[in-house]
Order: structure tokens, then C-alpha cells, then sequence
């Protein structure tokens, strides 16, 4: 037998704990599909900004510290994985390299 406050029931006491069982585990699987929909939708947009990137010439690619094999690299990487990422990874690991080569020709 479930105490609920002052009330006792027997009989809706089970049927209320199952259908609050129910109702959590829909708003869990709303939820997770949600963030679900939301990562693809963030994969797209990233590929769709990697499309873009494409689209430029080298010059305004190298401004940016990319290169084609960059782009190529970030568009081989698998879908759900942020390919614009690896493109961060690459341009400050160019700049990184680019200081301490200045570092050591001034010293």
C-alpha cells in the first residue's frame, strides 16, 4: 500500500508510478532526440561553411593560413565530426611554427 500525502490508495498507487515512469522516459528520449537533431544540423552548417572555403582562391586562403590539402584533410574526416576543427588545428600549428622559426632566426 502508497501513502500520498494523506491519502492512501491501493489500486491507482502502481498506475500513477508507471505512467510517471512513462512520462520521463518520453521526455528522455524527446531530449535526446533533440540533441540528436541539433548535432546533425551543426554537421551540415560545418560542411556547408568547408563547401564555402572551397569556393575561395589560394590567395585568400593562405590570408586565412589554409591551404587546399587543408580543406581536402577537414573533408575526409567522418560525418558527425567537426571538419572545421581540424582546420583551426592546422592554422595554429602554422602560426605556432611560423613564430619560432622568427624566434630563432632573431636569436
Amino acid at each position: 500500500m502508497s501513502v500520498h500525502g494523506e491519502t492512501r490508495s491501493v489500486v491507482f498507487a502502481p498506475v500513477g508510478e508507471m505512467l510517471a515512469a512513462c512520462c520521463l522516459a518520453l521526455v528522455a528520449v524527446a531530449v535526446h532526440g533533440a540533441k540528436a537533431a541539433g548535432a546533425v544540423g551543426r554537421a551540415i552548417e560545418r560542411r556547408r561553411v568547408l563547401a564555402e572555403l572551397a569556393g575561395l582562391d589560394d590567395h585568400m586562403l593562405r590570408d586565412i593560413g589554409v591551404t587546399r590539402a587543408d580543406l581536402r584533410d577537414a573533408a575526409a574526416t567522418p560525418f558527425p565530426a567537426d571538419p572545421t576543427r581540424l582546420l583551426v588545428l592546422r592554422t595554429i600549428e602554422r602560426r605556432t611554427a611560423t613564430r619560432l622559426a622568427g624566434r630563432s632566426r632573431g636569436a
